[in-house]
């Protein structure tokens, strides 16, 4: 895909690409590595992008639409978690550009939806000739990553005590 300067733009305000400056000329030539290899696919509203429990290798980035984050309870009815929108900076499937892991949500096309679809082994190999980028990428996803699993913890123990508090019949 052609890395247009408003492309280039919108990547860096994306938050896995927010170390990277464009006004930075070799941030700018990182991100323009990276449009490089962007592939874009466009989906119909009402249209599955990610479905929950499939094996995912791709990461989305919502270039114009709305999407709808959706999870499966336990008795496999799926609720709505999230919409989000274009100016939101939407991102989903971030986990794909470190490992092929299964998808933790579905995501849902609510309107006609443009995305720019980024492979992760396409990705590892230009984190692999484009360490910086790599290193930046990495953080960023890591740094998200933790805060999930801190927000997890702190749930678990929430599920925990109320447990507690019923089996104690507090």
């Amino acid at each position: 895909m052609e890395a247009k300067p408003e492309l280039i733009e919108k990547l860096s305000k994306l938050e896995i690409f927010s170390d990277l400056d464009p006004s930075d000329a070799e941030h700018q030539r990182l991100l323009t590595r990276v449009c490089d290899i962007l592939e874009p696919v466009n989906f119909s509203a009402g249209e599955v992008i990610i479905q929950e429990g499939d094996i995912g290798d791709t990461l989305y980035i919502l270039y114009d639409g709305t999407v709808q984050a959706r999870k499966k309870t336990p008795n496999n009815d799926q609720f709505a978690v999230a919409n989000l929108a274009t100016e939101q900076n939407v991102f989903f499937g971030e986990v794909a550009l470190v490992d092929k892991d299964t998808r933790s949500a579905s995501i849902y096309a609510l309107t006609d939806c443009q995305t720019l679809k980024l492979e992760g082994d396409q990705f590892k190999a230009l984190c692999d000739a484009e360490p910086v980028l790599g290193y930046h990428v990495m953080y960023r996803i890591s740094r998200r990553i933790a805060g999930a699993l801190r927000r997890s913890n702190k749930d678990l123990m929430l599920l925990y005590e109320a447990l507690i508090d019923e089996v104690h019949g507090d």
